[in-house]
């Protein structure tokens, strides 16, 4: 048995697909199938159910894969202390991400970080303002950040992007506004209101996506106006929706973390907005600290995706 055959099943056991284990592993489908093969037929035992449309673990592929997971941290670990005791590899990883990010598997992977790898001093930038977070990508060019979380940013040669999860938009009203009693809003439902955006001149993207639902839903909005920068904080949008300004489009962690006074949430339908929250860092970045970092991002976005979640009107009426 070698390391990569362990690399190999952990791939596969988290996707519970072969095609998709191999884009992983940069392998064909083929080739990874058959290297599962031969480490079976070495343990002598199945790993995986099998089937047309199904793949899933065995008793003995849930028990190995639990000690694979432990064999590669502790490869991984071990092989950066020699390159730390010969002055190859760096100490410190920095990372920036958004206050809400703190309601996200982004947290979670802070965490998990810390715990497997505590001889790396990582260093949190959390951003408060959408300002702060976009500023994320001049630091990563001057290399006093090494990875960020942000919205997906305009294309760019020298920065990787990978979309780590969907941030769904959901809309803030005032308490007793006509539709605060409803369980879901039709994105058609808020044609006479006026809306509480982040600024375009910041980030167009998203600003025109949100735009986009609007029209796609049939009608132009109303955009709460003022003077530029138009840069709404949480707390401000949901001040200016309980004194009646307007209703509020807002990311759904926010609301998780959060509990204004006089301000109601409902999910969002037809169609459902959501934002693009990616991983952003150097291309020709070599850290392991950063690769390390970004397959712990992987591996809890892919188990939080595949739990099963609590019903979203019920989640949003809890607050």
């Amino acid at each position: 048995m070698e390391l990569r055959h362990l690399r190999y099943f952990v791939a596969v056991a988290e996707e519970l697909n072969f095609s998709r284990a191999a884009g992983r592993m940069y392998l064909s489908q083929p080739a990874l199938s058959q290297q599962i093969r031969k480490l079976e037929q070495e343990l002598g035992v199945a790993l995986f159910h099998r089937t047309n449309n199904l793949v899933a673990l065995t008793e003995a592929g849930l028990t190995l894969l639990e000690g694979a997971r432990r064999v590669l941290v502790l490869v991984e670990q071990t092989s950066r202390e020699a390159r730390e005791v010969g002055g190859a590899e760096v100490r410190h990883l920095r990372v920036g991400f958004p206050e809400y990010a703190n309601h996200t598997p982004v947290a979670d992977a802070l965490q998990t970080f810390r715990r497997r790898y505590p001889y790396v001093e990582l260093e949190e930038h959390e951003t408060f303002t959408l300002q702060e977070t976009l500023q994320q990508i001049d630091k990563l060019h001057k290399g006093t950040l090494d990875v960020g979380f942000m919205l997906s940013p305009e294309a760019d040669d020298v920065i990787q992007v990978e979309h780590v999860l969907d941030i769904e938009l959901v809309a803030a009203l005032p308490e007793g506004h006509p539709l605060a009693g409803r369980d879901v809003i039709s994105m058609r439902d808020l044609s006479d209101e006026r809306l509480i955006l982040f600024s375009r001149t910041f980030h167009p993207r998203s600003y025109d996506y949100v735009v986009g639902c609007c029209r796609e839903a049939g009608f132009e909005p109303k955009v709460v106006q003022r003077k530029e920068p138009q840069l709404y904080s949480g707390a401000t949008t949901y001040r200016m929706v309980a004194s009646g300004i307007g209703v509020g489009i807002v990311a759904r962690p926010v609301v998780s973390g959060y509990r204004p006074h006089n301000v109601v949430f409902k999910p969002l339908r037809d169609p459902a907005p959501a934002l693009d929250l990616v991983a952003a860092w150097r291309r020709d970045d070599p850290s392991s600290n950063l690769q390390a970092f970004l397959e712990i991002v992987r591996e809890l976005t892919l188990a939080d995706a595949r739990a099963a979640p609590v019903p979203e009107e019920q989640q949003l009426l809890e607050t």
